[in-house]
């Protein structure tokens, strides 16, 4: 019989989770890194300054350095996420990348920061002087209320600006959410996970003076020949939708 899952505050899960992130197979990240790849670049123009909330181990923080961006700001709230980041960047990022530890639930309903803590002072005094362009936030929502988000991503961006944003799909959601095995005690562990439906987003979304720009796109594993690009793990998830993709643009 197995054990019932380790339910952690966000930030001590993704410490954890960092160890294998990129290395356990997961088949949303790469959803997610399709939509990504396919999406960004007719977003970034040169030199941009980007806001990366909830960067984790930047698998998009690289991509947006190879893009050309001239100024990545990277928020994550968790400590082992940001090393990995730090040891992937190597030299590379030198003066275009920045870090910071930050809990986004730590920033009240108009975007101010009600913490005291460093990183999200350090996050305001680097957004002084900078005119942002956009914000990339990939499979960070479900972790997140609708308001904390849209709330601290409208102080963020100017008007005209842009939100590359993705999430698990509701319908995943409503059975399943963010969580990995340990592979040191081989336990089930998972954050803190709310479902957003595309009502809940969209009208949310709308009060922070959000508007879709093009489709939001819905992706999951079609089929089995669909699935063995993904690896074995994709299989459990045909007929699922799995991702959700959209792009909003700040009026």
């Amino acid at each position: 019989m197995s054990s019932s899952p380790l339910h952690l505050p966000t930030s001590q899960a993704y410490d954890l989770w960092s160890e294998v992130y990129d290395t356990d197979g997961n088949v949303l990240q790469q959803l997610d890194d399709i939509y990504i790849s396919t999406t960004l670049p007719g977003l970034i123009t040169p030199n941009c300054t980007v806001v990366e909330l909830g960067c984790g181990t930047g698998r998009n923080t690289l991509k947006l350095v190879e893009m050309g961006a001239g100024k990545v700001l990277a928020i994550d709230n968790s400590r082992g996420m940001l090393e990995k980041l730090s040891e992937k960047l190597g030299g590379e990022g030198e003066g275009r990348v920045e870090t910071f530890e930050v809990d986004l639930n730590t920033f009240s309903s108009d975007g101010v920061g009600i913490t005291t803590h460093d990183g999200a002072a350090e996050f305001r005094k680097s957004l002084r002087d900078k005119e942002v362009s956009g914000i990339v936030s990939t499979l960070v929502l479900e972790h997140l209320h609708l308001r904390t988000f849209f709330s601290l991503a409208a102080s963020i961006l100017p008007p005209d600006g842009w939100l590359l944003l993705t999430n698990m799909h509701w319908d995943m959601g409503v059975i399943s959410s963010a969580g990995f095995l340990d592979p040191t005690t081989g336990k089930k562990v998972k954050p803190v996970s709310i479902n957003h439906n595309k009502r809940e987003i969209l009208e949310e979304a709308g009060k922070w003076g959000f508007v879709v720009e093009g489709e939001m796109k819905e992706e999951g594993i079609r089929d089995l020949e669909h699935a063995k690009g993904f690896g074995r793990r994709a299989e459990k998830w045909v007929g699922v939708l799995m991702h959700v993709g959209v792009v909003f643009r700040r009026i």
